[in-house]
């Protein structure tokens, strides 16, 4: 009978639980929680996991968590198009970086089922996808030391790359590491990334036509990366559990080949698979972050390609440019004019603008 290889996971790891109404589960949630925690040590490295923490108040533990630095915001689950549950934030103690996993307790009562029962699994399957985080996590601080909570872009076209490639990445390698524990998420995944897919485009296609009658870049920029950002970042959930379960997503996810047949995305979702792919190759041992800016090129295509050209300028600031084309013409932004009018909006006029922005506004 073979060993069991030691676990990572320290020795004094402790959960904290919030708002439970009986001490009971709580207890025996947090049991099986770190159970399970100190099993995946045997898979993963958890050696710098900080503690973890099982909230009813989820939000508020979010916010309340002590991240040891100051940061430029608070921690908040995601709610557009798939709403956040869990989540392993980097912290800093005594100096070293770790990280901190939190839990929506709700979505924690599967452990209460019987244990090859679906939702017991489906909870296995996230809590081993935020232990896979805590290695991820751990690795790339290895790799760059002075990056995590310690950088500031110096420019918002630097940190919007930079925020890109860490969701893509880190989410591909997640659903990667995690895909043979539990219930993998492939379902759930899939349905969020075929939602966005099939909304992101014209998402972006109104928010183009809107600038055009108000000539607000910026709000252009923020909607046209919460669709473009978060198509890319739910396909790499999609990419990294297909590539960890060893599918192939044209042949066996015939919903997802279905959906892509014909679309503009794509070209960009196999580019984004293969770059996954080749830093997974190097995985733990990039020499630089210049491996992953593919993901970022990836995604400022896409943006040019749904009609947002988004050029750096030499002083940091970013020139925005919307061409007309047939779906984002004067005349299609007039009857998006006309639209909103008869909603009960006021004030909206013909467009006036050429279509782009001086790089000193921003």
């Amino acid at each position: 009978m073979s060993e069991q290889p030691q676990t990572t996971t320290p020795s004094n790891l402790s959960a904290s639980a919030r708002n439970y109404a009986r001490e009971e589960d709580a207890r025996t949630i947090g049991s099986n929680v770190l159970g399970l925690i100190h099993f995946f040590g045997q898979h993963m490295d958890l050696a710098t996991l900080d503690g973890v923490t099982l909230a009813y108040d989820y939000s508020d533990a979010l916010r309340e968590l002590d991240r040891g630095v100051e940061t430029s915001s608070d921690l908040i689950a995601s709610k557009d198009w798939g709403l956040g549950v869990a989540m392993t934030p980097t912290v800093f103690r005594d100096g070293v970086l770790k990280s901190h996993i939190l839990f929506n307790a709700a979505i924690l009562e599967g452990l209460l089922e019987e244990p090859e029962s679906k939702a017991c699994q489906e909870v296995v399957h996230i809590i081993a996808h935020e232990c896979a985080h805590v290695e991820i996590n751990a690795v790339k601080d290895r790799q760059f030391p002075n990056l995590i909570l310690r950088y500031r872009p110096e420019t918002w076209y630097e940190g919007l790359r930079l925020e890109v490639i860490e969701a893509s990445w880190d989410e591909y390698a997640a659903c990667r590491i995690s895909a043979g524990f539990g219930a993998a998420s492939l379902e759930n995944y899939q349905g969020v990334f075929l939602n966005i897919l099939a909304e992101a485009g014209s998402n972006v296609r109104e928010a183009i036509l809107k600038c055009r009658h108000d000539a607000n870049y910026d709000e252009l920029l923020i909607e046209a990366q919460r669709n473009i950002g978060n198509l890319v970042k739910y396909a790499s959930y999609v990419l990294g559990t297909a590539d960890g379960l060893d599918k192939d997503t044209e042949k066996e996810l015939p919903e997802i080949s279905a959906a892509l047949q014909g679309h503009w995305f794509a070209p960009f979702f196999i580019r984004l698979r293969d770059a996954h792919r080749a830093l997974w190759e190097r995985y733990g041992q990039w020499d630089s972050l210049k491996e992953f800016e593919t993901i970022a090129d990836i995604w400022l295509e896409m943006l040019a390609d749904r009609g947002v050209e988004v050029t750096p300028q030499d002083d940091g600031t970013m020139y925005v440019n919307i061409p007309f084309r047939a779906d984002t013409s004067s005349y299609q932004a007039m009857m998006w004019g006309l639209r909103q009018a008869t909603k009960g909006l006021r004030n909206w006029q013909l467009p006036t603008d050429t279509g782009s922005k001086d790089p000193s506004d921003f």
